[in-house]
């Protein structure tokens, strides 16, 4: 029986949360394109927003779930099979980078008070902090991957069993898979909190505008798969 992967598996829950996401985006983009006469609540805003939140967080927890599995290969993560060639030439860290947020709040949102604008300003320059603070510790782990042997056993990891002489460097390589997978639920972190932060300076009106399009370019980027294998 083939083994399954964790890769495999969270592979298999992305193509599940895809179509949710999708589901989520059109009630987003019906939510923010809606006339007078037929707005939605702020209630309602509010909780769809809530709702999206929670599904985008339900993605990061299955991801750092799959990545902490003891023996998987870690680094398929860093360049994920279920993104599309073009999205892995512009990930940061696995993924989106945590300011390209603010630069989808700009394009989204023209009504922001000066008071919001000020707030967002100061939550981009420290999350711009914590990015650097992100590629400092990923870097240190990077100097591992230049070790040919370190990084040979780092990917054989769990494949097979050791043999004399190859103690020191699987050790070194575990060290390396756990700073790397370490490296990532910090830069998921970040992501998610971001977001989040951002979310909360917003009007409800103003987030599910700003939510629909960070959920369409996921789906932009996603949906290139398709294309690709035809």
């Amino acid at each position: 029986m083939p083994v399954t992967t964790s890769s495999q598996s969270f592979t298999s829950f992305a193509n599940g949360w895809l179509i949710r996401h999708r589901h989520f985006v059109e009630q987003l983009a019906c939510a923010s394109s809606s006339d007078e006469t037929n707005r939605i609540t702020l209630q309602d805003q509010q909780f769809l927003v809530t709702q999206f939140l929670s599904h985008c967080l339900q993605y990061y927890q299955a991801k750092s779930s799959a990545v902490s599995v003891a023996g998987d290969n870690v680094f398929t993560f860093f360049s994920p099979p279920w993104f599309t060639s073009y999205a892995r030439l512009i990930l940061w860290v696995g993924d989106f980078k945590p300011s390209l947020v603010f630069k989808l709040t700009d394009s989204s949102v023209d009504d922001l008070t000066r008071r919001q604008k000020d707030r967002i300003l100061s939550l981009r320059a420290e999350t711009r902090r914590k990015e650097r603070d992100v590629m400092r510790d990923f870097a240190l782990v990077q100097q591992s991957v230049a070790d040919p042997p370190v990084m040979a056993a780092a990917r054989g990891v769990g494949a097979r069993g050791m043999v004399d002489g190859e103690e020191s460097d699987l050790e070194e390589a575990m060290e390396l898979k756990n700073g790397m997978a370490a490296a990532m639920n910090e830069a998921d972190e970040l992501r998610c909190a971001t977001v989040g932060r951002v979310v909360e300076i917003l009007t409800p009106s103003q987030a599910v505008k700003v939510l629909r399009t960070i959920g369409e370019l996921h789906l932009r980027l996603r949906e290139l798969v398709g294309l690709e294998s035809e």
